[in-house]
């Protein structure tokens, strides 16, 4: 095993697999000598470069993810870094309705292996928070990670350079350089498989990304109080692991939703989704509750910033209300 923070985890990954497979190349700006935004490549120009594996981009989100998509088709596996989430809306056309649908329209004849590599959430450089993963979620065939360790985020980026078709790989900016962790190279992480990384019988807290971290936290503080929370950290967005997270509500017949990207049509509507789908729970009945930002633009001003997101005293706030709640949802 090895100690890495997140993004020495993701840059690892990528470089293990660029040295197993030559078909593989990574594009994008700054990814260079430069290092790459936030170290998002650094070292891979000094071992890849010479081999023009490493391709440092104009300033063009939808040209690079157009041309990784019809290298994609043409047998390459092409690794898109384009820097931060915001960007995304601008390659949504290749990405989402070109590259996703590729395997659908050619009944599994092409297939489109590229990862798109975006920083979100709130940061300490205090820039680009916004995250499209509602938007992202309608595509159908995009698959869509976020890694919280070190560990998830080297074995995620290895399952998603192996992954068939399109995946965005989202690299929370809060996490990236937080601390290490042990990594094995040898471990497997599929895409589609959520983790339960607290256990607990009173409440379900369902979360990913800085508010899994959030959530951990309050889950110490309710445990003084006699409440034992269970903590699923989705790692992946589409597909979500809903068996996981129905199996849990099960057993807790409690369900909070912490979200940190906006709340219209992201991740917590299609749990919910999922949840009335099957709102038998095998006969029980849950009480639901979603903890979210509200439906505005992230503000830039500190203060707001820290009013906008869920954070720990809010979490466990919640989570007392809706345990003590008697009217299921």
């Amino acid at each position: 095993m090895t100690r890495m923070t997140m993004s020495e985890a993701i840059v690892e990954a990528i470089g293990d697999a660029m040295a197993a497979d030559s078909s593989i190349f990574l594009m994008g700006q700054d990814i260079g000598e430069f290092g790459g935004p936030m170290n998002s490549s650094k070292g891979l120009w000094e071992r890849f470069g010479p081999q023009d594996a490493l391709i440092d981009a104009p300033i063009s989100e939808a040209a690079m993810v157009g041309t990784a998509i019809g290298a994609a088709m043409a047998g390459a596996r092409p690794i898109v870094d384009l820097m931060f989430g915001e960007f995304v809306n601008l390659a949504m056309t290749p990405l989402g309705l070109e590259g996703a649908s590729v395997a659908f329209r050619t009944a599994g004849g092409l297939t489109v292996p590229v990862v798109v590599r975006a920083k979100y959430g709130t940061g300490p450089h205090r820039g680009h928070p916004e995250t499209p993963v509602g938007a992202l979620m309608n595509f159908p065939g995009l698959k869509i990670v976020a890694p919280t360790t070190p560990q998830d985020s080297y074995s995620l980026m290895s399952a998603a350079i192996a992954d068939p078709n399109p995946v965005v790989f989202l690299e929370h900016m809060s996490l990236l350089h937080a601390g290490r962790g042990n990594v094995d190279r040898n471990q497997q992480v599929p895409i589609g498989a959520a983790d339960v990384v607290h256990d607990g019988d009173d409440v379900t807290i369902v979360t990913s990304g800085m508010m899994v971290k959030r959530a951990v936290r309050a889950a110490k503080q309710l445990a003084k109080e006699g409440i034992a929370a269970e903590i699923v950290d989705l790692r992946t967005i589409k597909p979500l692991d809903v068996p996981t997270i129905l199996r849990s509500a099960q057993k807790t017949q409690a369900l909070l939703l912490v979200e940190e990207s906006w709340p219209t049509g992201g991740p917590t509507s299609e749990i919910c989704t999922q949840i009335v789908r099957h709102a038998s729970l095998d006969g029980g009945s849950c009480r639901i509750d979603v903890l979210a930002p509200p439906d505005v633009p992230i503000p830039y001003a500190q203060s707001l910033e820290n009013s906008y997101l869920p954070d720990t005293v809010r979490i466990v706030d919640a989570v007392k209300t809706l345990v003590k709640t008697e009217v299921a949802v």
